[in-house]
């Protein structure tokens, strides 16, 4: 692997740390490499910083080398761990041996670019290591050659001669050196100006070592050489020490492979398998370590939640080196402990699915935290009973609504339920419940009350440790567990809300009235008052009878309104008309159809046409003319009370 200095030493830093908190990995496979932040491990997987999220996440691609923000798998193919699209297999690139730099190479011996796989002018290639500044390559043939050299550098009896080829390039767009080790462990460094005067194709190679493993050059162009006994050598930066050993390095000692070099320090394979960093300054070798989980973070935007509320959930892992990671819901090891009461789902919300307490843990190895959430319910329960002065509650509705499933065999009268993870039995009939396989004395037998089966409410108490608050006033009982509650109402529940929201108002009901303008479509029918409807928020509405039986029901109206609306004779009469005035039914007729005509009295017209606008009156000579006006200018004139003129728009 070669990388940025600075790039590993971030990681290592992360690794040193790594063990203080818990971590999310544990003791098994060893790391093998790494590059740009990824380390591979000797199982094949790899573990890649995460870049939306933060962190690090575990890619399974069974990979045995990764090389410049790529891997190598198993099987020779080609894998993106870095960039656009990443991961991604490359599924057209296959075959792959090596990389180095921008290039590969594939088992046909070609190199090719690494961006899209386009083959390069180089065949017949067994090894090659990429400067960044140009390409050494060695052919199966045993031929070694480098961009910027001529034709050939060195004919090798065979390629099997080479162990391994690095370069180095301090040109512009040129390979300067180039170092060879051979099985033999003899360690040749060629330099381009290095050159036979007499022939100038033919270079003159510098033995640094006959008995070497391994050999790099280092971020200066300085040659480090892992030496067959484990240690660890290097050559001068002076010209005149540039093709000798110089400088050994007393902490390094066992070293079984070098992974990468740089002249503040390297990277090295140790004799347990192992890889470890040196600083070359403190003489100090630190074993690299997978970064961990120190901290988790679990949040809820709130944790008293409703039946049927989806509340987001946000988990943050903190790493070492100070790192985070978002964990999104779906792949967080979540632990809920009463899954009937909460649900994960994969939009990344939890959602309240029954009434109780819960405890919800989120998991990252050895670290966790822990939330309680509450679930109230909204529903009220309508089908509660006082019997003999204690609170039933009925059998089906209140364990569904805490989350439990029941079934009933009607043949053994026989309730089984099971209550998160208590299983609960109950006869109709019997005041002794089975709780968990223990017996439990209730103190009423499971009976029916109208169509209902209930159970007596202490139960819930005694067996599960639940609250119980009675209000008599109004025939109701809460249900807590905890911050969670849920109500259950008897029958007569709704009746007392409705005679207190009625009020006064409930005098009303039995009175009867006669339609007037209220509604023309049944005028001067009689209408009894049979309940008055409350939608508990101060308005009102007036259910009343027809003497045939059909109900009608007024619009929407405060209290007040209802008074001041039967009040109004235009509105309703309080006596049958029918009876107050004797009337021709020809009359009635025209005052129901809204017709008046000459010689009808002010009260057939009133009855007719309603209360006018205004009124004019003159008395002279022993007679009175009265006007009346209505809108739109109509006007009605009636001389001694009798209509005389009528006058329309």
């Amino acid at each position: 692997m070669k990388g940025l200095r600075w790039v590993l030493a971030a990681v290592v830093s992360a690794g040193m740390f790594g063990q203080a908190g818990g971590v999310l990995h544990a003791a098994g496979p060893a790391i093998i490499d790494f590059d740009r932040g990824s380390y591979l491990l000797s199982d094949g997987t790899v573990w890649k910083q995460d870049v939306d999220n933060g962190g690090y996440k575990q890619l399974d691609f069974d990979l045995t080398e990764i090389e410049e923000g790529y891997g190598i798998t198993a099987s020779g193919t080609l894998v993106r761990l870095q960039g656009k699209g990443a991961p991604e297999i490359l599924k057209n690139m296959t075959g792959v041996v090596h990389i180095s730099g921008n290039y590969y190479l594939d088992n046909t011996g070609t190199i090719r670019y690494l961006d899209y796989g386009d083959s390069t002018s180089y065949t017949d290639i067994v090894k090659f290591d990429d400067s960044e500044k140009g390409l050494a390559l060695l052919t199966r043939s045993g031929v070694l050659k480098a961009e910027g050299f001529s034709d050939k550098i060195e004919q090798f009896g065979s390629s099997a001669e080479v162990t391994a080829i690095d370069s180095y390039s301090d040109s512009y767009s040129s390979v300067d050196d180039v170092a060879v080790v051979l099985h033999s462990g003899k360690v040749l460094l060629y330099n381009r100006f290095n050159f036979d005067r007499n022939d100038l194709s033919k270079y003159i190679p510098v033995t640094i070592t006959e008995n070497a493993a391994e050999a790099r050059f280092d971020d200066q162009g300085n040659l480090v050489v892992r030496m067959n006994d484990g240690t660890v050598w290097r050559t001068g930066s002076s010209e005149a020490d540039r093709y000798k050993l110089t400088e050994s390095f007393p902490g390094l000692k066992g070293v079984t492979g070098l992974i990468s070099v740089y002249s503040q320090g390297m990277y090295v394979k140790t004799q347990d398998g192992s890889v470890a960093d040196y600083d070359v300054q403190a003489d100090r070798l630190e074993k690299l370590t997978l970064p961990g989980v120190t901290g988790v973070s679990f949040t809820m935007e709130n944790t008293s939640l409703t039946v049927g509320d989806k509340v987001p959930v946000q988990i943050l892992e903190t790493w070492t080196g100070g790192s985070t990671r978002k964990v999104p819901l779906k792949d967080a090891d979540l632990i809920i402990e009463k899954p009937a009461l909460l649900q994960k789902l994969n939009d990344g919300t939890l959602k309240a699915l029954a009434v109780g307490v819960t405890k919800v843990t989120v998991k990252s190895g050895s670290i966790s935290k822990t939330l309680e959430v509450s679930i109230s319910s909204k529903i009220i329960i309508r089908d509660g009973a006082l019997i003999n002065g204690s609170m039933y509650l009925p059998v089906q509705a209140v364990f569904q609504q805490l989350g439990a499933s029941v079934q009933y065999d009607a043949n053994t009268k026989i309730f089984n339920i099971k209550l998160n993870t208590t299983p609960v039995q109950l006869q109709l009939g019997s005041d002794m419940a089975m709780v968990s396989g223990k017996k439990v004395k209730m103190s009423g037998k499971v009976q029916t009350f109208g169509d209902v089966k209930v159970f007596p409410a202490t139960l819930l108490k005694s067996a599960f440790g639940a609250g119980l608050v009675w209000d008599s006033a109004i025939q109701s009982m809460t249900i807590t567990f905890g911050k969670a509650e849920m109500k259950v109402q008897t029958k007569q529940t709704t009746h007392i809300y409705k005679k207190l929201a009625q009020g006064n108002l409930a005098n009303l009901i039995g009175k009867s009235y006669w339609i007037n303008f209220f509604d023309v479509n049944y005028r001067f029918q009689k209408v009894t008052i049979v309940d008055v409807i409350p939608d508990y928020n101060g308005n009102f509405v007036l259910a009343m009878k027809l003497a045939s039986g059909k109900v009608l029901k007024t619009y929407e109206m405060t209290g007040a309104e209802i008074i001041s609306t039967l009040a109004d004779k235009e509105e309703f009469l309080t006596a049958d008309p029918y009876k107050t005035y004797k009337w021709s039914s020809k009359v009635w007729e025209d005052i129901k159809a809204g017709y008046i005509s000459i010689g009808m009295t002010k009260q057939q017209v009133e009855l007719s046409w309603g209360t006018p606008e205004s009124k004019s009156a003159a008395v002279g000579g022993g007679i009175r003319v009265e006007t009346w006006q209505y809108v739109g200018y109509d006007y009605v004139t009636f001389t001694n009370g009798v209509v005389s003129f009528i006058y329309t728009s």
